[in-house]
């Protein structure tokens, strides 16, 4: 069940500084997109844990019933969470560049 905290914990820092961003306030910006990142890969990690975990109990059918749908969930997860992060990124750049010109 970690997995599912970790992976709402990235999304939820991905969207506190991408309205961080929106707001022009580059405070914890980095700390922000770090966290986001961390938190996606430690989700990526207990997956795999957890996969491994049926393998070693040789439960065939649980990996049959929850991978392939987890796949594609999860490769989404990993593309909408580094477009945000992409996003907040961009949105700090730009506020920075409108300030010093």
């Amino acid at each position: 069940m970690s997995w599912l905290l970790l992976g709402a914990l990235a999304f939820l820092l991905a969207l506190v500084n991408l309205v961080l961003a929106l707001l022009g306030k580059k405070r914890g910006q980095n700390a922000l997109l770090f966290g986001s990142l961390a938190c996606g890969i430690l989700t990526m990690l207990e997956e795999y844990r957890l996969a491994v975990e049926w393998v070693q109990r040789e439960d065939w059918s649980a990996l049959m019933d929850v991978l392939p749908a987890m796949e594609m969930v999860l490769t989404a997860a990993v593309f909408l969470g580094l477009g945000l992060n992409l996003a907040a990124l961009v949105l700090h750049r730009v506020r920075r560049k409108e300030k010093t010109s």
